[in-house]
């Protein structure tokens, strides 16, 4: 099914990502190209029950009747959300990211548990709507890495400018957007966002994450664990564009082992300056080139990990110097990909995942 007409569409994205936190919802009007717009946002929290059994999924093999439990109580969780929303009677269209529960972009595999079926059905009593899922592996049939998936979006949000721009994400994995004057588009993940930190407050001090950098701020970086880091874990020897597992940067709580929450919050925030820092220079830009960073996500709200990016010399801006609120971004980017879906258009390129032709991730579900 495919939509040829240009006129605008509302559609409803969704995204649930690696922080296991919840899931966002945004309602855009977009033509799935240039035009796009805001008109309504909502979230709900995950159950703590349902987090903790996620984390067991995604850190480890659990029987495959748990797994096939979890995927409808995660899907029931995206149907209270849509329902909750009152946006839902608006959309023509639900896209909805999934939650990764694996991603070995290595081996072009990839999982995003949700199921399109039952959450068709879940909200056909309020408005039966097409829904797209399962963006990332069409990419992955191509030889991409099935990630980063809103580069295309992320440029619309910066538009034409007559110097280099770039939008960075920093969730639980952190990933950059590159946009030349020419409409060149360059993307690639960086290493860990605020998953690994998040994982450290959570475990070593009871706490959902580092607000305001709190902790980080009191502590020590450990200059010799970064550089660990940057030198032995496999993602950082990579070229770019790649994509990356929030959970293949894990082996480093073993060496961290015997660090005070303070030190060991300072240290992850550190590496995760240091892999956008060496991502954006691998792709050839340099501070001085580059009219401005704008970030979105969570790590957009860590004031540490901003003032590193600063120090490292770039021109550190939240989102909303674009007009987008920072947690608005990917949800927004998945209703933008669902009606480009439905129009045919690429939602990823060779320049963004490493796929050998452009190609139209989703599938819909009517």
């Amino acid at each position: 099914m495919t939509m040829q007409n240009s006129g605008r569409v509302k559609a409803l994205g969704m995204m649930s990502g690696t922080s296991l936190d919840g899931v966002d919802v945004c309602l855009v009007d977009t033509d799935g190209e240039q035009e796009v717009a805001v008109l309504g946002r909502y979230y709900r929290q995950y159950p703590s029950r349902l987090r903790e059994r996620l984390l067991e999924v995604s850190r480890g093999d659990i029987p495959l009747a748990d797994v096939l439990r979890l995927e409808r109580d995660v899907t029931e969780q995206y149907a209270l959300a849509l329902l909750e929303s009152n946006l839902l009677e608006q959309a023509d269209v639900v896209g909805c990211h999934g939650q990764t529960v694996r991603h070995m972009p290595t081996e072009g595999l990839t999982w995003q548990l949700g199921d399109p079926n039952y959450l068709a059905e879940r909200i056909t009593g309020v408005k039966p709507v097409p829904v797209v899922m399962d963006f990332r592996r069409r990419d992955m049939a191509a030889g991409g890495e099935g990630a980063p998936l809103a580069p295309l979006f992320h440029a619309v949000m910066l538009g034409k400018r007559a110097k280099v721009a770039c939008l960075l994400n920093i969730g639980g994995v952190a990933n950059v957007t590159v946009v030349h004057p020419d409409g060149r588009v360059l993307a690639s993940d960086c290493g860990p966002g605020m998953g690994m930190l998040d994982t450290w407050m959570q475990e070593q001090a009871g706490a959902e994450f580092d607000k305001d950098g709190a902790a980080a701020r009191q502590g020590i970086v450990q200059q010799e664990l970064v550089a660990r880091a940057l030198t032995e874990i496999g993602f950082f020897s990579r070229p770019v564009p790649c994509s990356a597992d929030r959970y293949e940067f894990y082996g480093m709580f073993d060496w961290m082992k015997g660090l005070n929450v303070a030190d060991g919050a300072a240290t992850l925030g550190a590496l995760t300056v240091a892999g956008i820092d060496r991502t954006l220079r691998a792709f050839g830009v340099a501070p001085d080139e580059v009219e401005g960073l704008y970030v979105s996500g969570g790590g957009s709200y860590n004031p540490v990990v901003m003032e590193g990016l600063a120090d490292h010399g770039w021109q550190v801006a939240d989102s909303t110097a674009l007009g987008w609120e920072p947690l608005a971004v990917e949800a927004a980017c998945f209703g933008w990909l669902a009606v480009r879906r439905l129009r045919g258009l690429p939602t990823a390129q060779p320049s963004t995942t490493h796929c050998t032709h452009p190609t139209v991730g989703g599938v819909l579900t009517v």
